[in-house]
């Protein structure tokens, strides 16, 4: 799915294709997976920053 159509974003979604998502809430989100040591236990926690402007060349983002 492309939200730009820069050549920079063309290579970024080449590199890390689940990096960017779609969310029928917040629109655009970049999103990534962290996995920490608590009490003995391996816990995976995931995290999503809501953007409105393609990182690369500040265009606004195409909705889907």
């Amino acid at each position: 799915m492309d939200f730009c159509e820069c050549e920079d974003w063309e290579a970024l979604r080449d590199q890390n294709r689940t990096l960017f998502a779609w969310d029928p809430r917040y629109g655009w989100i970049i999103k990534w997976t962290e996995i920490t040591k608590e009490k003995g236990y391996s816990q995976a926690h995931t995290y999503g920053i809501s953007i409105k402007y393609c990182p690369m060349c500040g265009k606004k983002l195409k909705g889907v």
